[in-house]
């Protein structure tokens, strides 16, 4: 597979490890944009699982004493479009609109996905989950069982 570069190929033959840069345009331009969405996305926040970054449409979760609250903005959609459910140890947020238009002057359709992962910590009573979808914001509150909820302990002095 190394044979079909040709500059590593170049660069291996004059025993060196790395390899040195493209000579050709095309390919420096790629390297160069490889690079700059590398830099561009490796400090944006991605959720549980990597993948792409969070971006266009917000999504917030919030860890409180009792539970944890997740807040996902996806306008655009109706409460049957959303399919929510707990996999192993993930959340899984998932919803589809299809809008359709025969008007007078031709066929529109517009289709809206929405797609989400969330890391489950231990604890989470998941027969409990309850999701409420209200101007445009999915709101799912994930309440704690009572050993994932923890004791505070208290500090003595000595």
């Amino acid at each position: 597979m190394a044979s079909l570069i040709p500059w590593k190929r170049r660069s291996e033959e004059r025993g060196g490890a790395i390899a040195e840069r493209p000579r050709n345009a095309l390919s420096q331009m790629r390297q160069e944009l490889d690079t700059l969405f590398d830099r561009l996305f490796n400090g944006l926040p991605t959720l549980a699982g990597g993948g792409w970054p969070v971006a266009g449409w917000g999504f917030d979760v919030d860890d409180t004493d009792k539970e944890i609250v997740v807040h996902a903005e996806a306008p655009g959609f109706e409460p049957d479009d959303f399919d929510i459910e707990v996999l192993g140890d993930h959340l899984v947020l998932k919803a589809d609109h299809k809008d359709e238009d025969k008007g007078g002057n031709g066929y529109r359709m517009r289709r809206e996905h929405f797609y989400r992962t969330l890391a489950l910590p231990h604890g989470v009573e998941a027969e409990k989950i309850d999701a409420r979808y209200h101007n445009g914001v999915l709101e799912i509150r994930l309440p704690k069982s009572e050993e994932a909820k923890g004791k505070r302990i208290a500090v003595k002095a000595t």
